[in-house]
């Protein structure tokens, strides 16, 4: 598998799953590819990008199906929010997320997510619903770095 090395690699959006792998290392090859692409971040190489859906989506899925300890989850917000040079975008396109959700079988939060990604940013993702939506490039940590 070839690795994405152009320019518009250098920019990326990480999605919800990265940060899940990345925090309960539920799947150690996965952990380590996130590792990875946050060591790059912390190089300046990447510039990284995520949302506050996103960190709603980890408190839930951390204190919800995780049982992470409240305690846990702000330290993991925390290490997300201390990420060098990170963008967190704050604006989503309703309109545009409720199209998609129409007409992409997914869920209305990826929709919502979708939506942010700025032009010619790649997202970062475990998931593979974002591969329906044709404005984005979407590729595992492992695939960026």
């Amino acid at each position: 598998m070839s690795k994405e090395r152009s320019s518009s690699s250098r920019r990326v959006f990480i999605e919800t799953s990265v940060f899940i792998r990345f925090f309960t290392r539920d799947d150690p090859d996965k952990a380590a590819a996130v590792r990875s692409l946050l060591e790059l971040i912390e190089t300046g190489a990447i510039r990284p990008y995520t949302s506050n859906i996103v960190v709603l989506e980890i408190i839930f899925v951390l204190t919800r199906l995780y049982g992470f300890a409240r305690s846990e989850v702000m330290h993991a917000i925390q290490t997300i929010l201390d990420l060098r040079n990170l963008t967190l975008i704050e604006k989503a396109n309703t309109y545009q997320a409720l199209a998609d959700w129409r007409t992409h079988n997914t869920k209305y939060g990826d929709c919502l997510i979708a939506s942010q990604v700025p032009h010619g940013v790649v997202i970062a993702t475990y998931d593979t619903d974002f591969s329906r939506f044709s404005s984005l490039k979407a590729l595992t940590p492992d695939e960026i770095v």
